[in-house]
């Protein structure tokens, strides 16, 4: 079984050392390494790097590189950092960047969130000025969106995943999907490149269940840069753990102490979403790689 690392933020450590029992965050060998050093010391990361076959979703080099991107503002509250992957580095460039277009604000950050990158990861009003990356990304995101929609041969669920055991497929909602009364587990089944794709007509929400619910993990080898939820609408991530690519047609908001995945919120061809962090203590969130 591939070691599947769990991290927590340090403002958020000691609230969730009861979710150490879900056999340390959902396999039973990971390990759980300290957070050393304030946010933007240094990335905290994976063990291994994303491996990826033909079934994959193709994002490109001008979305890869983003971990947080939204259509209208990016907002942020704790004590939040970004950071990448061992590997995820697109054509030199770190894929930690945070960035919104067409609008232009990212808040609540330098105080008292940060990126591995710095400021300069940053594209928005008052940090970096160019304004064609995040367009470019959104337009990368649109393509993105459209091909996990379009994606055929999937299985229909409904309803609350927790407790379920999914493995590699096209899962197909046509309303909103809960994980909230258990865990929902992705097992990879051995096969590090194997692929989850979850399309979702309405919204996706989930619910944080004492240690019981909420949370996505992670089994035998799956990945998340391999992980896709495609969501009609807004998506709220109010697990502790959660894993995989957003793509949001409106807003997403990020409750979730550890966060292994992108957050891409839909631009002028989709919502116009924006994306939140409200977690007082903060949110780790780093960008698994992928291409």
């Amino acid at each position: 079984m591939l070691n599947i690392p769990c991290f927590f933020h340090v403002r958020r450590l000691a609230a969730l050392v009861a979710l150490t029992s879900l056999a340390a965050c959902g396999c039973a060998n990971c390990t759980v390494p300290a957070f050393t050093g304030p946010p933007g010391s240094g990335p905290v990361t994976p063990s291994s790097a994303c491996s990826q076959g033909a079934s994959a979703i193709v994002l490109g080099p001008a979305l890869a590189p983003f971990a947080v991107l939204a259509g209208s503002a990016v907002s942020n509250v704790g004590n939040t950092l970004v950071t990448y992957g061992p590997g995820a580095v697109t054509g030199g460039t770190n894929d930690d960047l945070i960035g919104a277009w067409p609008g232009s604000s990212v808040t609540g950050f330098y105080p008292p969130g940060t990126d591995t990158d710095g400021t300069n990861a940053i594209y928005a009003a008052g940090y970096n000025p160019n304004t064609a990356v995040p367009q470019a990304a959104q337009g990368a995101l649109t393509t993105a969106y459209n091909t996990a929609a379009g994606k055929p041969g999937a299985t229909t669920v409904a309803g609350d995943l927790g407790g379920l055991t999914l493995t590699p497929g096209i899962y197909k909602s046509t309303s909103t999907l809960l994980i909230q009364s258990g865990n929902l587990t992705l097992n990879g089944l051995g096969n590090p490149q194997s692929v989850f794709i979850f399309q979702i007509g309405s919204g996706l929400t989930t619910v944080l269940n004492g240690t019981a619910g909420g949370n996505v993990i992670l089994e035998n080898g799956a990945s998340a840069c391999n992980i896709y939820w495609q969501v009609g609408s807004s998506a709220t991530l109010g697990g502790a753990t959660f894993y995989g690519n957003v793509f949001a047609f409106s807003s997403i908001t990020i409750n979730a102490t550890t966060f292994t995945g992108r957050a891409l919120a839909g631009g002028s061809a989709l919502g116009d979403g924006a994306v939140s962090i409200p977690v007082v203590g903060g949110s780790l969130i780093t960008n698994p790689g992928g291409q």
